[in-house]
This record gives C-alpha cells, sequence and structure tokens, in this order.
C-alpha cells in the first residue's frame, strides 16, 4: 500500500482524499473523516462526488469478480477479435 501519510507529493487534502477513500472502502465511518477536515476543506458537493466515485469504484469491482471478469483478459480477447 502506498505510504500516503508521508509521501511528498501529497498535501493535507490528498491524505484526506485518502484517508476518506479507506473509510469509505471498509465501511466506516466515513463522515467522521470528511467533516474533521479543516473547514472548507472540501466542500459538500465535492464529498458527494468523491463518495460516489469511491461507491463505483467498489461497485465496479465487486461486479467483475462476480463475474469473473478480468479487464486485462478482456482487454487482450478484445483486441485479439478486433
Amino acid at each position: 500500500m502506498l505510504d500516503y501519510r508521508d509521501h511528498p507529493e501529497f498535501d493535507d487534502i490528498d491524505r484526506l482524499v485518502v484517508e476518506y477513500t479507506i473509510a469509505v472502502t471498509n465501511n466506516r465511518n466515513a463522515s467522521r473523516c470528511a467533516f474533521r477536515a479543516p473547514p472548507r476543506a472540501l466542500s459538500e458537493a465535492q464529498i458527494v462526488e468523491l463518495t460516489l466515485r469511491i461507491a463505483l469504484c467498489g461497485f465496479f469491482n465487486r461486479f467483475n469478480d462476480a463475474l469473473q471478469i478480468d479487464d486485462e483478459v478482456a482487454a487482450h480477447a478484445e483486441a485479439a477479435h478486433g
């Protein structure tokens, strides 16, 4: 896993987004993470959009896993037939 806490290219907002993503992905109380941020770090609209994107990625991963769809294999198969 990426050591985001000490990564030189990450600022406080980047670290907040990673922590929030981890919390949402692990079904923890993510709102504590997002709303303990400094005021105006992320707007409500940004938190909603970020949450949607995280949830969609989780959905696609679970969907692909359930159907045993491997993106890399599918891409190669499509390229071979295209």
